[in-house]
């Protein structure tokens, strides 16, 4: 008996350590100091490479050059797409960013949130030409992360506004058609290029 009351003083003793520590511990001094948790917004990264691209062909030959083994939306096509303002062959400078957060879009481009964070960081984006090189000359790049082309969107019959993306892991690579009112996630890369400096800009 003797020992377990003992022990009931112990535990007793304990319970109101604890809940001293729950009144005055730094929870409640946080809070008394009225501080609060600021979210912080993850720093884009920006990667580049040069891609060699012959905008004389048609975009199903650039599409079907890229060998995808995977699914392969046959919508991804001359009719839905253009090939782009490239003359000839020739390589371009593409970049390659991530904003490390999920981030909305809207096929109206004053709408979308992805087209307005790459427009301050004085980029735009490229198109499914562009797109199929990458897929076509870079193929393990897709498999790493979802690759978007996001300056041109084709409503299908249905209404829905849809734009290319490269997708991929160790076992496929395909070249799908993305509704871009879902936005995108957190490990999509945009392709992109430096938008234009107008004159008498001296950026």
């Amino acid at each position: 008996m003797i020992h377990s009351h003992f022990y009931w003083v112990i535990d007793r003793d304990l319970l109101k350590l604890l809940a001293n520590s729950i009144q005055t511990g730094p929870r409640k001094g946080r809070q008394k100091k009225g501080l609060t948790m600021k979210k912080v917004t993850p720093e884009p990264t920006i990667t580049s490479i040069t891609v060699p691209i012959d905008y004389t062909r048609t975009l199903v030959a650039m599409r079907d050059a890229g060998k995808c083994d995977g699914y392969v939306d046959l919508n991804l096509n001359d009719a839905n797409f253009s090939v782009g303002a490239g003359q000839g062959s020739e390589y371009k400078l593409i970049y390659i960013i991530c904003f490390h957060r999920d981030i909305g879009d809207n096929e109206d481009p004053a709408k979308s949130k992805l087209l307005e964070e790459l427009g301050k960081l004085g980029f735009q984006p490229e198109g499914p030409a562009e797109s199929c090189a990458v897929g076509e000359h870079h193929p393990d790049l897709q498999r790493q992360f979802p690759i978007v082309a996001r300056r041109q969107v084709w409503r299908d019959p249905r209404g829905v506004p849809l734009c290319p993306i490269l997708r991929g892991d160790s076992t496929y690579r395909s070249q799908f058609l993305h509704d871009v009112r879902y936005g995108w996630r957190d490990d999509c890369r945009f392709l992109a290029s430096r938008k234009p400096v107008a004159n008498g800009d001296s950026k």
